[in-house]
């Protein structure tokens, strides 16, 4: 029997549970248990912590039983959340997280927004209606993409205040002072575009490739990318200070978007119910 290496969730269900965190990492088997519960959870799934460690035995490679294992999963996410991925009239963005058994903040990769391409701005913008918040989202994915996944999955170590991340937001800057802007709010939908593009020949120009076009393409490369990341200099580091052991491994937790930058009455944020510090209600 082959072995299972993606648990769905979502819709009231899941296939893992709370009490699964060595499997599916803390913040993969609390999605689960929160599922179950029934709170509005946005479907997803997790790839396990065991399949990180199979990812670096390989050497660095995926199994290919993980493709239709992963097909499979998106598709019962495109069926419970009623859109299709890559799809240019009902496209479905997706979320790349971390999710280690023991919190490690700050230490490893996301990659927001996967999905948008040329084929599914289009639709996006006519399912929104709001151009300006579509191609914003898509300047961070490029920005957080070409970063996490280009540069740094890639093992590209740039020179000091010249990492792709670095040159993005200095353009970003440009842009804004050139046009007497104070805030990013203020950047404009042609400002937007006219930025995309000037991200699109940094990537080409630092890292020696085009951002990709392909959505599965997107969502493979940052599934990978939160993988490496568990070896990455700031994780190590982490858990040597955290005594966590190296052999434990990340999960990947992929999930559909929820978006903080929709307009002046969109955000979001973390709360918690207990005083993280004391434990107090």
């Amino acid at each position: 029997m082959a072995t299972k290496w993606v648990y769905s969730f979502g819709g009231g269900k899941a296939e893992g549970r709370g009490s699964q965190k060595e499997l599916l990492g803390g913040k993969g088997a609390n999605l689960a248990e929160m599922a179950l519960l029934g709170l509005p959870v946005p479907a997803g799934f997790t790839i396990t912590t065991e399949m990180c460690t199979e990812y670096n035995r390989r050497g660095k490679k995926l199994p290919p039983e993980l493709t239709k294992q992963v097909q499979k999963a998106l598709a019962q996410v495109e069926k419970t959340m009623g859109k299709k991925f890559g799809d240019p009239k009902n496209p479905l963005l997706m979320s790349c997280r971390s999710g280690a058994r023991q919190s490690m903040p700050g230490m490893m990769e996301t990659v927001l927004n996967i999905g948008l391409t040329s084929k599914t701005i289009p639709g996006m913008i006519a399912k929104t209606n709001n151009a300006r918040f579509v191609w914003d989202s898509y300047r961070r994915l490029m920005q957080m993409y070409a970063d996490v996944v280009m540069e740094k999955a890639a093992g590209i170590e740039p020179a000091e205040d010249m990492g792709v991340r670095r040159q993005m937001e200095r353009a970003m800057e440009q842009l804004k002072h050139s046009r007497g802007y104070k805030v990013d709010t203020d950047l404009t939908v042609e400002d937007l575009q006219a930025l995309c593009e000037t991200y699109k020949q940094i990537i080409q120009k630092s890292v020696g490739k085009a951002f990709p076009d392909d959505p599965m393409e997107q969502l493979w490369g940052g599934i990978r990318a939160v993988f490496q990341s568990w070896n990455g200099k700031r994780a190590i580091s982490y858990r040597r200070i955290e005594s966590i052991p190296d052999d434990w491994g990340t999960a990947v937790n992929v999930q559909a978007m929820v978006f903080g930058n929709m307009g002046e009455t969109s955000a979001t944020g973390v709360a918690f119910t207990r005083n993280p510090s004391t434990g107090e209600r």
